[in-house]
């Protein structure tokens, strides 16, 4: 009986240690800059299927793989191989490797070639440290800081020695005062940047819905909405983008203008909300994917007539239900009917949002639910740039004609005002 050569091969070499040593040398590092003189583990050196026939059968290759480890230890000085005696019939006392181990972090970051970030950890470490000795736990974040230029580097240690004086709370991230440091820089550096403010001290909001907010920075307002006047005289301008927090604060309609407000329609495709054509008393609203939300706790919506055109998907119909669950009650759709969603099958596609609970669709109307669960037996999504524009635009001008009528004292005709059709 002899070994096969797929049991040599399993034998493990330096080859494997030095790998080993590889994934192990992040924590290994930060073990060392905590307390210098940290011990290597050892590392087992195994050889399935080393049995007595085995070592018969392949007793060149068993001699030449023990000479490896020889080899290996010989050129390196703090490497330490153990082997154990076997004794044989035929060949005697056969040695075998047992176990490697390293002396220190010196010879492991050798070994796996990386002695230069090593010494770049130590450097950059004692330069946090003679900072604020608080910065201990930045050992565990070693391969970001030794990753950062030199100049980068010298930044950031200047903001660690101003950031304990900043209110960062009445600051947003772009706003830190620090020489040297350009406006992107804490962005650039984020993953190093929570370690050092928790290391700090420095209050944090895990709250808040951004992650510079999380910091503890003032969130900036990345929801946007984009308000066009169809009318021409509600808006300060034709054309405005406002951020989701001015819009849900107050009303944008100029003030003497509010009681000629007769309803909001609200997309989220901008092709079709800079197409849309004028009209008396309406304000249009684009707003992208799931900004649109948040239009539920903008209470001056709650008593307005509004129109909805969305995706008809998991996503569409519960932004639907939910609007509705905020209190906008007066919240129609348009075109997320069975009717639509059949006459266009050819569009369908997968839809990968994620479904909820049979309550989060309970706000919608008997058409929205059969929509609903017509597209998701799929799941498939009708996306609502697939709907062809004059079909919209022939819905928005029936609502128009009945919110229109709905209001006392105004005529179908529309308002004194003059407007010009398509103006923006």
């Amino acid at each position: 009986m002899t070994a096969e050569p797929a049991t040599v091969k399993r034998w493990k070499t330096p080859e494997d240690l030095r790998q080993w040593l590889a994934i192990r040398l992040e924590r290994l590092v930060a073990t060392e800059l905590r307390g210098p003189g940290a011990a290597v583990d050892s590392f087992k050196i195994t050889a399935p299927g080393l049995t007595a026939a085995a070592i018969t059968g392949q007793f060149a290759a068993l001699r030449a793989w023990a000479s490896v480890w020889q080899e290996a230890a010989a050129g390196e000085p703090e490497l330490d191989v153990v082997f154990f005696e076997r004794q044989t019939r035929n060949f005697g006392r056969v040695h075998i490797p047992k176990t490697a181990q390293l002396r220190s972090i010196d010879s492991v970051a050798r070994l796996v070639g990386r002695t230069r970030d090593l010494t770049s950890a130590r450097r950059r470490y004692a330069a946090l440290m003679a900072v604020d000795r608080r910065l201990a736990p930045l050992a565990d974040h070693w391969p970001q800081i030794v990753a950062m230029s030199k100049g980068d580097f010298a930044v950031l240690c200047r903001f660690v020695t101003e950031a304990v004086a900043l209110d960062l709370a009445r600051l947003r991230l772009r706003e830190v005062p620090c020489p040297g440091m350009h406006t992107k820089f804490l962005e650039n550096h984020r993953r190093v940047l929570k370690p050092i403010l928790a290391a700090l001290h420095l209050p944090l909001k895990p709250e808040a819905q951004s992650w510079a907010g999380r910091l503890g920075f003032v969130e900036d307002d990345t929801k946007m909405f984009e308000l066009r006047d169809l009318d021409g005289g509600l808006l300060p301008y034709r054309h405005l983008a406002l951020s989701a927090g001015r819009l849900t604060d107050g009303s944008p309609v100029r003030r003497a203008e509010r009681h000629a407000l007769r309803g909001v329609v609200i997309v989220e495709n901008q092709a079709t909300f800079h197409a849309l054509p004028g009209m008396p008393g309406i304000v249009a609203m684009f707003g992208q994917g799931t900004a649109v939300r948040v239009l539920g706790t903008a209470t001056w919506l709650a008593a307005q007539p509004l129109l909805y055109l969305g995706d008809l998907d998991h996503a569409g119909f519960q932004m639907v239900a939910g609007l509705r669950r905020d209190g906008l009650i007066h919240l129609e759709t348009t075109l997320m009917d069975v009717t639509t969603a059949e006459s266009h099958r050819c569009y369908w596609v997968k839809d990968t949002s994620v479904p909820r609970a049979n309550r989060a669709y309970e706000s919608l109307t008997e058409h929205e639910q059969a929509a609903q669960r017509l597209m998701a037996a799929g799941p498939w999504r009708l996306e609502q740039e697939r709907i062809p524009f004059d079909m919209f635009v022939d819905r928005l001008k029936r609502w128009h004609q009945t919110v229109l009528q709905a209001c006392v004292g105004i005529p179908a005709s529309g308002r004194r005002r003059a407007v010009t059709p398509g103006a923006s």
